[in-house]
């Protein structure tokens, strides 16, 4: 039997849901979890490992437990920014913690990720803040009707650039291809992508861009280049530290949003 259309239910986006993030958040709560501390406003995902071990050195941060993987509240901003980290990879996850957050009160998700080039002018370490992503993901279908790309909010968008800008760091603005499957990106569609001016190929962005529009939360992500898909062949990083010091500077700005 083919398969017509996905998500499988006509009426998928008009049904309500069984199971929502709001039960879970109570479940926690009744087997004592989640007490006495509040949802941050803002929560950084961060997909890199190195500053996950930095920060927690550097920062006085409190610990929240009930979550999966690590997540701190950072005490210099009186907790309303928080730092998720050592969830794994991929939309699913992403879009599971933005509902449980934006449950919990959140109101802003960005993601901290290393992601692929796919312009020749991007070299590794140059940094991306995306305002739209390519749905070649699954979690997005679940939660917005098809269309090739979701879009990041604006209004975050333009603030994550200004705090950019005002600390002299550059940045790019433009849109990420999500892919469920990096082992599986072809030299066409990344030709394809590259020249529909897409610049640059991560796993998470249209996830939780889509949970974003479909929760009426703020969310964007900021990228930094490290491998590059934009000649004919895979590249990968040539240097490993200069990228672990330009994630730490994006994450620093992070931290005075």
């Amino acid at each position: 039997e083919s398969c017509m259309s996905y998500p499988f239910h006509p009426n998928k986006h008009a049904l309500p849901t069984m199971l929502t993030a709001e039960k879970m958040i109570e479940f926690r709560r009744a087997q004592g979890g989640l007490k006495d501390v509040h949802a941050p406003e803002t929560v950084i995902l961060c997909l890199y490992k190195g500053v996950m071990k930095y920060f927690p050195l550097k920062y006085s941060a409190k610990r929240v437990t009930g979550f999966l993987g690590d997540f701190y509240l950072l005490k210099k901003t009186n907790g309303k920014i928080g730092v998720m980290g050592n969830f794994g990879i991929g939309a699913p996850v992403v879009a599971n913690l933005a509902e449980e957050l934006v449950a919990w009160g959140t109101q802003q998700i960005v993601i901290l990720s290393l992601a692929g080039g796919l312009q020749p002018n991007l070299s590794p370490g140059d940094v991306v803040v995306c305002d739209r992503a390519i749905r070649d993901e699954g979690t997005s279908y679940h939660y917005l009707p098809p269309e090739k790309y979701v879009e990041a909010s604006p209004q975050f968008v333009s603030e994550l650039s200004s705090s950019f800008q005002k600390k002299d760091l550059p940045h790019a603005i433009g849109g990420t291809w999500s892919t469920d499957a990096p082992y599986r990106e072809s030299r066409e569609e990344a030709v394809m992508f590259q020249q529909e001016g897409v610049l640059a190929v991560d796993m998470e962005s249209a996830g939780l861009f889509a949970v974003g529009k479909a929760r009426s939360m703020e969310t964007a992500s900021v990228l930094v280049v490290g491998d590059s898909l934009a000649s004919p062949r895979w590249s990968a990083p040539p240097d490993m530290r200069s990228l672990h010091q330009k994630m730490k500077e994006c994450f620093e700005i992070l931290t005075l949003l």
